[in-house]
């Protein structure tokens, strides 16, 4: 059997790794082909190397954590590659601008106390201690809201975030310094969508990643020597089971051959016909290759799925940091909720 898979990222390398394991533990032969439009695998496991004036370090700036309930698969597939895993640090911090620049509220959980009072003005400020209170709340609320939702089908969970906040009377502060940030900071959407985020989603992200709690900062596993390092073992695994990697190149098209098999087209003309073809890729993107082929179902489906897109740089410019030190946390959020904003990943704190 030839099989297709289209994309080399974790998804794709998955695919075809399971795909070769599972032909040698006796079953029927595989022969893969597995196709990637960038030069090198791994897609959102990403790792520059920079000289920090005492030798090269290895920085991850895609992939950078996971966590042990949505992960099993991936956490068994490390753990049989015999990938090193450690504990990263994923606290937060939270500072929001005024409209002349100056920063207003300014809190971070990566330092205890002195972190959350990094701001001394807070002390004296109702709304403060309010949101403060009201992000104890928040946590026995979402884990309620989350219980009784998985035990009762029928109670809708179409719900969205704004909903959510709404009928249980948060505050504009908690609001403002807290959630929202937090979820620009997890999912890099706009301030103006987080509220329309399905609120199962947002509560179940926020429990299966250990986010509910203010003053004990999350620590989620994370690959020890970068992310790089497991993409050179599963290639180094797929090319010694016979897999074809095919790098810097693009397809174009995927095709039905009336139930002979599948056609992959790539960009530069060149086609192949396999048995089976698994796409690895974005949702979008998914729905490009299948063109006018895509079912009713994939369109609904795959359709229903949205990207943003994001610049990233590397940088060392401390005022992209919180004013006080003491704030200072693996994410922070600088900017407002209703204009612009920048979240900075900490990486010395991160690994």
């Amino acid at each position: 059997m030839k099989v297709a898979v289209v994309g080399g990222g974790v998804s794709g390398l998955a695919a075809a790794h399971e795909l070769l394991l599972a032909a040698s533990g006796g079953g029927d032969g595989v022969r893969v082909t597995l196709y990637e439009q960038e030069e090198s695998l791994g897609g959102h496991a990403r790792t520059v190397a920079v000289d920090d004036g005492t030798g090269r370090v290895h920085l991850d700036l895609g992939f950078m954590c996971f966590n042990q309930v949505t992960y099993l698969h991936m956490m068994e597939q490390l753990e049989g590659l015999g990938v090193e895993m450690e504990r990263s640090d994923m606290s937060f911090s939270v500072s929001t601008q005024l409209k002349g620049g100056s920063r207003g509220c300014e809190w971070g959980n990566g330092n205890g106390i002195p972190g959350l009072l990094a701001q001394k003005t807070n002390i004296l400020k109702p709304s403060f201690w309010r949101m403060v209170r009201e992000i104890i709340k928040f946590k026995n609320d979402a884990l309620t809201y989350l219980e009784d939702h998985e035990h009762n089908p029928d109670l809708d969970h179409n719900e969205t975030l704004g909903q959510f906040i709404q009928s249980h009377g948060y505050s504009p502060s908690f609001q403002e310094a807290y959630l929202i940030p937090v979820c620009t900071g997890m999912w890099s959407c706009s301030p103006q969508d987080v509220l329309s985020l399905s609120a199962f989603f947002v509560l179940s992200f926020c429990r299966n990643n250990d986010l509910l709690q203010l003053f004990r900062h999350t620590q989620l596993p994370t690959v020890k020597p970068r992310s790089q390092s497991y993409v050179n073992k599963v290639k180094g695994e797929l090319e010694s089971m016979g897999c074809l990697i095919k790098t810097s190149c693009r397809v174009k098209s995927v095709s039905s051959l009336d139930g002979a098999g599948y056609r992959v087209l790539e960009n530069d003309g060149s086609e192949e016909t396999f048995d089976s073809v698994i796409l690895g890729v974005h949702a979008p993107n998914a729905l490009k290759l299948l063109g006018a082929e895509a079912t009713h179902q994939e369109l609904r489906i795959l359709g229903a799925c949205q990207y943003v897109q994001r610049d990233i740089y590397l940088h060392c410019d401390q005022n992209l940091m919180p004013q006080n030190p003491s704030a200072w946390s693996a994410w922070n959020f600088l900017g407002t909720t209703s204009r612009g904003f920048s979240v900075t990943y900490w990486l010395n704190q991160i690994f």
